[in-house]
């Protein structure tokens, strides 16, 4: 069972979404904030799975969340809360080391949705995230036909510095508008392993942002 700290900010909707996990199964809250100042203490004490955060507080921005979580003792996961993905803080906050997103439409199961399949070590990106993600590697798209193939997931030459082939094959699909089933569809795997994939991508997307603040 996922331990979740959330940081809301509105008062408004912090309520909202405590309601929603308090009465949730299978998440256990560990916490509520509306200023992050306050609440960094009391995350890095009760150590909690996952936080789960707006994009923009009363006091941080998500950046700044995410440089501090990665801080602590022991680094909980990162959940952005966000209103649309059209966001452009949301790539920054991802490559921040944010671990995923999720758009805040208001409906009960969404929030939890995400939370679990965070907990489980899966993420999503959409189109236009996925293809900022391949600007961000240095890298262009697959060939279409190379990226559908079957094998196209088994191809671990390298594409870049820090990624593989079959790490651009899948950004190319998603940057191409395919939903997950579909890419799992042509390549033969669980839905879940996409997402798993996805999740590590998106690890790789703090590794390069680190490089970059070293260089």
């Amino acid at each position: 069972m996922p331990t979740v700290y959330l940081l809301r900010l509105s008062e408004t909707t912090l309520q909202r979404t405590r309601s929603l996990l308090l009465q949730a199964n299978g998440i256990e809250l560990a916490g509520s904030q509306g200023h992050f100042n306050d609440a960094l203490a009391e995350i890095a004490s009760l150590a909690p799975d996952i936080v789960a955060s707006d994009l923009r507080l009363m006091d941080a921005h998500a950046m700044r969340v995410a440089h501090e979580l990665g801080r602590l003792p022991v680094r909980p996961q990162l959940l952005l809360l966000t209103p649309t993905a059209d966001d452009l803080q949301l790539f920054a906050a991802l490559s921040a080391g944010a671990n995923a997103y999720h758009v805040d439409d208001g409906s009960r199961g969404g929030l939890v949705e995400s939370i679990t399949r965070l907990h489980d070590r899966r993420a999503m990106l959409n189109p236009p995230l996925a293809r900022l993600a391949l600007a961000a590697f240095g890298i262009e798209r697959s060939p279409l036909v190379t990226a559908c193939q079957p094998a196209a997931p088994l191809d671990t030459t390298p594409a870049g510095r820090q990624i593989d082939q079959s790490s651009r094959h899948l950004l190319t699909l998603l940057a191409q508008g395919l939903l997950l089933a579909e890419i799992a569809t042509l390549w033969k795997l669980e839905t879940a392993e996409i997402e798993r994939r996805i999740w590590r991508l998106v690890r790789l997307l703090h590794v390069r942002s680190r490089e970059l603040l070293i260089a």
